[in-house]
């Protein structure tokens, strides 16, 4: 695995002044990336790779967990959360079923809680990515076994014994 420098972490939100503050907190351990709806958002997810992405829950036309859903389908492994100032049930269960929001943070944060909350995420991508290239590679190894296992099967037939598919060789 590569060794990611600076992960990349998108925030979403309409508000530009809470963009720029979670920009100014974060851009020195993180590279952040800015955009003022879900559109821009979604269009810098097109054209960049994000490893993070956090976005309000409440914008115009839509919500932080449509665009989060959108997401998972593009980018199954970035690391999706969800804030607002508007901590109701409805949206956290939502943000949970629909987008699989990895955090939900509630505004205003503290400055060292919302770092703490995004070197997680950080973290919990690596593992993601970690796990995806474990899984590539076992499934490398096992599809090498079976062709072994084939090779083999027909070496025992070449030399007389019977092998039926059930047996050990």
């Amino acid at each position: 695995m590569t060794p990611i420098h600076k992960h990349c972490l998108l925030v979403v939100d309409d508000e530009p002044d809470v963009c720029d503050s979670v920009h100014d907190l974060l851009r020195r351990e993180f590279r952040v990336l800015k955009a003022h709806d879900a559109n821009e958002g979604y269009r810098i997810m097109q054209e960049e790779e994000i490893h993070i992405i956090m976005t309000d829950q409440r914008m115009p036309k839509i919500s932080g967990v449509e665009l989060l859903e959108r997401v998972k389908l593009k980018n199954p492994l970035a690391v999706r959360m969800l804030f607002t100032g508007y901590a109701d049930l409805e949206s956290i269960i939502a943000a949970i079923n629909q987008g699989h929001v990895y955090q939900f943070v509630k505004k205003p944060w503290q400055p060292e809680d919302l770092i703490a909350a995004v070197r997680l995420a950080a973290d919990e991508y690596d593992r993601l990515i970690s796990s995806e290239e474990l899984s590539r590679t076992l499934q490398r190894e096992i599809t090498g076994l079976e062709s072994r296992v084939v090779v083999l099967e027909a070496e025992v037939r070449r030399l007389g014994g019977v092998v039926s598919p059930g047996d050990a060789v």
